[in-house]
């Protein structure tokens, strides 16, 4: 057996001829094997255990009839080439170990060859101890002439098989094994919906459509009602994506979950050129035996670990002012240095010039986005404002749409063959074809003109569009849609940028929350989560986004921007954005109009994000007290808790939301240490008292709000030990 292993983490691979792999992350296993042509998963376990194979004679008849999973695939990947489904037909060529790209994390690579067709493919799987595994396919074109891709699940098959399911339910025939938990809305205002369902005897599907990873991130958590495991998976893919969870719960006695994950398009979804090389999108998945805030953890820990992109020294977190407040699109030099005054008054640390910089007055942003240049709108450019603010001690960042035209651009009038194509001809929403490579190389070299003009410390990336199912473009005699490639140039586009400007900070947005996967998220430092910032709902999407990505890599904006003032009161505006990353915008027109109780309060709370929040938060353990916020505008109370992981400081943010509720929220902390002292500050009151760690794990600490959308906000800190 040859073992690849690190404290947490292993790859073995047989050194006696046998075609099987198993990995191992934390106490997460997977073990999968080449039986008659075809790879297979054999099992999952979260608990650490290695499978007695005296406990696997079952898998190999049900790899050629699958009775007993009552016709359940257990491939561990499925792919389709030139119309032929290759779910079988394989040979092992070799088994590897490669690089990897995190320091912690092992990478194996299985290699297989097609019977059916000159076809090779490399199985990708890394491990990196925090629970997960990340799974990806290599396929290579052997033939002397193209194939075309139609579908691909780069990781499939069976998760779970547990036995005697209705014994564990209490006896219960009617009872769900399973319960799924995702966003359960997909469209724009509605990100961060997460809800639980039953999983039917049926096959449920979750999916985007939009031609983009979609304001419903690829993100899930399955529950097992019988065991209490916990599944937790992403995919990291910006275009549209498919989950399909299916359960048998009936055809005998034990239940059988079954899973599928990919992106989805019209056929072809790629054509390979011989020779030619592609890589499938990447699959994150966990078996995790432990509670809900477990699950969560784990997965920020291992995108924390293995995905995100490490923030510039020096630049981490800093509070933003974006100009997008009062003045919009409509802007002057003379607005602009005023809005940098009301940034400096509020404590920002980052000035970001938003839509409209561009054009000439009276010109709309909206349709003409792609001249990425300073009409009479700002005849000075943005130089003298940048400068001013630089003065001022802010670093810069600036907007651009970038994959986008306005139809009343200039490039799109010289270059009207980027335009998207489909059906036979172009579409009318601005989208670029950016499979095309003279359009992209056009993008990426204006990008690089504004950075080095401006000297931008950040970049700020909005997506205003929606491309649905892409499009396409004829390609060896094929209409190949338009969206695998797109996503594999704008990656990597995005990749040398990165590379290029390494202190550079990156934000990702898509019209609010419209691409959060880990796929470009990945590749940014931040990520916009919406443009509906209202309370309530505001608090759903930071409850729900929280979960699906690390809370400080979420941007949170307080202030006229977004209308997110209209509702609430002051405290809970700006509270329902400090546990992520905080954005001001609009607090008040220029220096001096606002009122002094409001600026003293909005830099008050600028002042616990920067001392009390942003210290620990890049670490921090997240407790969703509240996971669950039903209809679009929540009623009763949300709870959010933030803890260092060393146990010695947590802040808790306590909303009570719409209608009518109780005015007392029992609270029990998560994330302190029972044998501790904490100093216990209520923020409201600005009262502070010292309690040890069991009274706030085990007790009720009561917080009594009095009136709907009204907030507490308590700070914990650990005293030093006498």
């Amino acid at each position: 057996m040859n073992i690849q292993n690190t404290s947490c983490a292993k790859i073995a691979f047989p050194s006696d001829g046998a075609s099987n792999a198993r990995y191992t992350s934390g106490l997460t296993i997977y073990d999968e094997a080449l039986i008659a042509g075809r790879w297979v998963g054999r099992y999952w376990s979260g608990k650490g255990f290695i499978e007695p194979e005296r406990l696997l004679r079952w898998v190999e008849p049900n790899v050629h009839s699958p009775t007993t999973t009552a016709g359940l695939d257990t491939a561990s990947f499925q792919i389709e080439v030139d119309g032929q489904s290759l779910h079988f037909g394989w040979e092992l060529v070799s088994t590897r170990d490669a690089p990897s790209a995190h320091a912690g994390q092992l990478h194996g690579v299985v290699a297989l060859k097609s019977t059916l067709m000159p076809l090779e493919l490399q199985i990708h799987t890394e491990v990196d101890g925090t629970g997960f595994l990340t799974r990806w396919l290599s396929i290579t074109n052997r033939a002397d002439h193209p194939v075309a891709l139609g579908a691909v699940w780069p990781l499939s098959g069976v998760l779970v098989r547990v036995k005697e399911w209705q014994a564990l339910m209490g006896g219960d025939a009617g009872a769900n094994v399973f319960s799924v938990g995702s966003m359960s809305e997909r469209m724009w205002g509605g990100e961060g919906a997460f809800a639980w369902q039953p999983l039917p005897s049926t096959a449920l599907r979750l999916e985007s459509r939009t031609g983009k990873s979609g304001h419903g991130t690829p993100f899930f958590v399955v529950r097992n009602e019988a065991t209490g495991e916990h599944i937790v998976g992403g995919f990291a893919w910006s275009g549209n994506w498919a989950v399909e969870l299916t359960c048998e719960q009936y055809a005998g006695p034990d239940a059988t979950l079954a899973f599928r994950i990919g992106p989805v398009s019209p056929a072809p979804q790629r054509v390979i050129d011989a020779g030619e090389t592609v890589e499938t999108p990447k699959v994150h998945l966990a078996i995790l035996e432990t509670d809900f805030d477990g699950a969560i953890q784990s997965w920020h820990r291992h995108l924390r670990q293995s995905v995100m992109r490490t923030l510039p020294p020096q630049r981490e977190n800093r509070v933003l002012y974006n100009h997008w407040g009062y003045h919009e699109h409509e802007l002057t030099e003379e607005r602009l240095m005023l809005e940098v005054d009301v940034a400096v008054e509020a404590g920002a640390e980052v000035f970001v010039v938003d839509a409209g910089w561009f054009g000439n007055i009276g010109t709309n942003w909206w349709r003409t986005v792609g001249d990425w240049q300073c009409g009479d709108r700002l005849p000075n450019g943005l130089e003298p404002v940048f400068a001013y603010a630089r003065e001022k001690g802010l670093i810069c960042g600036l907007w651009l749409d970038l994959e986008r035209f306005g139809d009343q651009s200039n490039i799109v009038t010289r270059h009207p063959e980027w335009r998207l194509q489909r059906y036979g001809r172009a579409t009318d929403s601005g989208d670029i074809d950016l499979t095309n490579p003279d359009a992209v190389n056009h993008l990426e070299q204006a990008l690089i003109g504004v950075i080095e003009r401006y000297k931008l410390e950040l970049f700020r990336l909005d997506y205003n569009t929606m491309p649905f199912e892409g499009g396409q473009t004829l390609r060896d005699g094929r209409a190949e849609n338009t969206l695998w490639r797109y996503y594999e140039n704008v990656y990597a586009m995005y990749e040398r940028i990165a590379a290029r400007y390494p202190d550079m900070l990156m934000e990702n947005c898509s019209g609010g929350g419209g691409r959060t996967d880990i796929g470009l998220v990945s590749r940014f430092h931040y990520t916009w989560v919406t443009d509906w910032q209202i309370a309530p709902r505001t608090l759903r999407i930071v409850n729900g986004m929280s979960m699906a990505l690390p809370p400080e890599r979420i941007d949170r904006n307080a202030g006229v921007g977004q209308d997110g003032h209209q509702r609430a009161d002051l405290d809970f505006q700006l509270r329902s954005c400090m546990l992520g990353h905080l954005t001001l915008t609009g607090i008040y027109p220029q220096q001096g109009e606002g009122s002094t109780d409001m600026v003293q309060r909005v830099r008050h709370h600028v002042d616990v994000y920067k001392e009390s929040i942003r210290p620990f938060t890049s670490s921090s353990k997240v407790f969703h007290h509240t996971p669950v916020l039903k209809t679009r505008e929540p009623q009763g109370w949300a709870v959010l808790e933030l803890a260092s992981e060393d146990q010695s400081r947590a802040v808790v943010a306590l909303f009570r939301l719409a209608g009518r509720a109780d005015d007392t929220y029992l609270l029990r902390l998560r994330g302190v240490a029972a044998g501790r002292r904490y100093r216990v500050t209520f923020d409201n009151a600005g009262q502070t008292t010292e309690v040890d760690g069991a009274s706030l794990l085990y007790g009720d600490l009561p917080i009594r709000l009095a009136r709907a959308l009204t907030s507490e906000l308590v700070i914990v800190e650990e005293l030093p030990s006498r």
